[in-house]
């Protein structure tokens, strides 16, 4: 693809190039370009009107990932708000690094260092304000169509650039946003039912006249933005990007190799090429761990969350006969549907359908999951509010120290 010449809010020619991270480098992200916006409208203006106030929710887990990683700034650690007990009373207080550090009902009456106190934390507030959290959240799909090589034009209903003269003071994107929420088992047990993993994930796709971005923030902020429904109907895109947040275990293993079936095995784990040199195969594998990269395949990622438990087998147990049946009939038959809809018959994610379409409960209908959803929220068939409680649940238990929640449904 082509060197963009002219930056997209200013229109001016890129003189200097800019890196610009297609999610924001405060939040994790290691994908950059230098082909959308000039030096000074990314420094003086995206950064700081849109990119501070929007990552600013955010730092309650940017705070708690072991070795979180960032191209600058590695060391910074931002306060945030939650709940803490101390005493068997809950307080509000702010919290750095996972420790509270301020508590002011407790530093008026006790006048003492907070940091000193044995609090436990309880939860972590996540602030999210409207119009900067939206912007944050456009700004990426519309960055990350960008570098995929939509033409400008396309988006640039969205975009309104703030001017005074020829000087650029503020950018909103006006794309419409709609929130995610599970509408198929499927869905339902990757997001609620396995073991809680942080990542960002990413995925351009078109559907007849609109091109959408799925827009997936610490596997808990979950958005589709429209980026234009006026899109040619004939040109099919589809591009994935995901990236881990956490620590990668780069510890050399201890080699277990008698046989020939064991090179292969490692091999196909570690993906190097087998050879019959033990020592240079054991070097293969060195290097492997060491270069293993936190930017992932979309799918094998959701693959492996596949488990054997997604068939709720124990209720049939306690059913009757023809109640059973019917279970059978409805129930798991919604679950077998959306299991197709999404995995081969190697167990292996389809790219081409994750998150973009869903089936319906009355049958085998294929729908688009986002007009869908939006259909449901102004009809005020769904509650967003449950399913964006549910996973802040899990977030904050994960946060908290808990590596696998199971929430009991409440439904």
């Amino acid at each position: 693809m082509a060197k963009r010449d002219n930056c997209v809010y200013c229109g001016k020619p890129i003189i200097k190039r800019s890196r610009e991270h297609i999610i924001q480098n405060a939040l994790g992200g290691l994908y950059e370009s230098e082909d959308i916006c000039c030096d000074e409208c990314n420094n003086c203006v995206i950064s700081k009107k849109i990119d501070v106030p929007f990552t600013r929710t955010f730092n309650p887990i940017i705070t708690q990932i072991d070795n979180f990683t960032k191209t600058n700034n590695k060391k910074s650690q931002p306060t945030c708000t939650g709940k803490a007990i101390y005493e068997n009373n809950v307080y509000d207080v702010i919290i750095k690094n996972g420790k509270v550090v301020a508590c002011p009902q407790i530093s008026k009456k006790l006048k003492c260092n907070i940091a000193k106190l044995n609090f436990e934390i309880l939860a972590y507030d996540f602030p999210i304000e409207n119009i900067s959290f939206k912007n944050g959240i456009c700004k990426i799909a519309f960055n990350f169509a960008l570098e995929k090589g939509i033409d400008f034009s396309l988006l640039s209903k969205g975009v309104e650039v703030q001017k005074n003269g020829e000087k650029v003071e503020n950018v909103l994107f006006r794309f419409p946003v709609i929130p995610f929420v599970t509408l198929n088992p499927m869905d339902k047990y990757i997001e609620l039912d396995t073991k809680m993993e942080l990542y960002h994930n990413l995925i351009l796709f078109s559907q007849g006249n609109m091109l959408w971005c799925y827009v997936d923030l610490f596997n808990t902020f979950q958005y589709y933005v429209l980026l234009s429904d006026e899109w040619d109907i004939e040109d099919l895109v589809l591009e994935t990007y995901l990236q881990l947040l956490q620590k990668i275990d780069r510890t050399i293993p201890k080699f277990y190799i008698r046989k020939p079936k064991h090179i292969l095995l490692y091999a196909s784990y570690y993906n190097v090429e087998p050879c019959i040199d033990l020592e240079e195969f054991k070097k293969r594998v060195e290097v492997a761990i060491q270069k293993e990269s936190l930017k992932k395949d979309m799918s094998d990622v959701i693959s492996a969350k596949l488990g054997s438990d997604y068939f709720n087998l124990d209720k049939l147990i306690d059913l009757e006969k023809e109640d059973a049946r019917l279970y059978l009939k409805n129930e798991m038959g919604f679950q077998l549907n959306s299991l197709r809809l999404y995995f081969d018959e190697d167990d292996k994610l389809k790219d081409s359908t994750f998150r973009q379409v869903t089936c319906t409960s009355s049958g085998n209908e294929v729908v688009s999951y986002p007009l869908l959803i939006d259909s449901l929220v102004r009809e005020d068939a769904i509650d967003i509010r449950y399913y964006t409680y549910r996973k802040f649940e899990r977030i904050n238990a994960f946060l908290a120290g808990i590596d696998k929640v199971r929430l009991e449904d409440d439904d």
